[in-house]
């Protein structure tokens, strides 16, 4: 087949990894992919995998993606993210389409498609409007990138934790709905001088996260970093507290890295951590999380990175594309009215 998949933005998201990494699956089965993205700066092509093709539309946005997917040809067109959702409405022959839900079902701008991806078991009760077909596949661990020699020791040197400081970590973007400010404040209520906080990532909340942390030699604010896996390998813990997640990669990622992990409890971490509730904390409560991570940070061998393992099958990358992939086919035969495999 050919697979364009389109994203609605440039910026770094689980949305744009997962589409960047689902694409690089298919490659592999065979197929010609192309991940079409907007031409506005953003992070989203650090994740492009050398053997993807990718595409920059600018202009109008409606209008340069909707040229853009045409002169393209697609087979099918795979959507990640609701603005682009919305503009594929307008689009004259249009091929089968699928979106994937990263968030939730939202009607005015999804009823057109004719698939939907549901990635987790909660999100599947509010597609019962939806009149298209539905299959619901996980999200996977995506393909990481071994760590180069020394990196994780530059990454715990950098926020000046030594091999017996116990290191906190969150990693993604700095935005309202990841809760940040909950971990800063929870860390804060921590009296303990050798601790250590690195908030890898930046974002719409960076200027206020600063304020709020400012006075505590304790907290580095790390940036963005592209090897995120590094800061999984190097931290003691990785705090997850999300005031809306709906099936987090990076969660997966980190425990692919057996890496502790502290997660909001909500819909997405209760379905990866469903056997794991020592790994949930009420969201939101601050001081539920100080002594969450008090507790956790007690484990501390002097010299050794605490770590954790993880019942993994669930999340399996080769089965988690070739269900997607088969999932295009069923739209395709759907809408075309075909019975067997499709052609394509």
């Amino acid at each position: 087949m050919k697979i364009l998949h389109v994203c609605s933005t440039s910026a770094i998201s689980g949305a744009n990894r997962y589409a960047f990494d689902l694409a690089a699956g298919q490659v592999a089965l065979g197929h010609d992919v192309t991940v079409v993205t907007p031409a506005k700066p953003g992070h989203s092509l650090d994740l492009k995998p050398p053997e993807v093709k990718q595409v920059s539309y600018g202009g109008i946005y409606a209008f340069g993606l909707i040229s853009t997917l045409m002169r393209l040809h697609g087979d099918v067109l795979h959507c990640h993210g609701g603005k682009a959702a919305k503009w594929l409405r307008v689009m004259p022959a249009r091929p089968p389409a699928i979106v994937s839900l990263h968030i939730r079902y939202k009607e005015h701008a999804m009823d057109h498609f004719d698939g939907i991806h549901a990635l987790a078991d909660w999100q599947m009760e509010g597609l019962k409007p939806f009149k298209g077909l539905v299959k619901k596949v996980n999200n996977w661990v995506p393909q990481l990138k071994d760590s180069a020699p020394g990196a994780v020791e530059a990454c715990r040197q950098s926020v000046d934790a030594s091999p017996d400081t116990p290191l906190v970590a969150f990693v993604g973007r700095l935005d309202p709905v990841k809760g940040v400010d909950t971990l800063i404040r929870a860390f804060r209520k921590i009296e303990r001088p050798d601790i250590r906080l690195a908030i890898v990532g930046d974002g719409s909340e960076t200027a206020a996260l600063k304020a709020l942390a400012e006075g505590d030699s304790r907290i580095t604010f790390a940036g963005y970093s592209k090897a995120p896996a590094d800061w999984y390998r190097a931290a003691d813990l990785v705090v997850m507290p999300s005031h809306h997640e709906p099936f987090a990669l990076v969660a997966l990622e980190a425990m692919s890295c057996n890496t502790p992990l502290l997660a909001s409890d909500l819909e997405g971490f209760q379905e990866i951590f469903r056997d794991r509730p020592d790994n949930r904390y009420p969201e939101g409560d601050v001081d539920a999380l100080a002594e969450r991570i008090t507790q956790r940070m007690a484990a501390k061998t002097p010299g050794a990175i605490i770590r954790d393992s993880y019942e993994m099958s669930r999340f399996n990358r080769e089965a988690g594309v070739a269900a997607v992939t088969d999932f295009y086919r069923e739209v395709r035969n759907a809408k075309l009215g075909l019975h067997g495999p499709a052609t394509v």
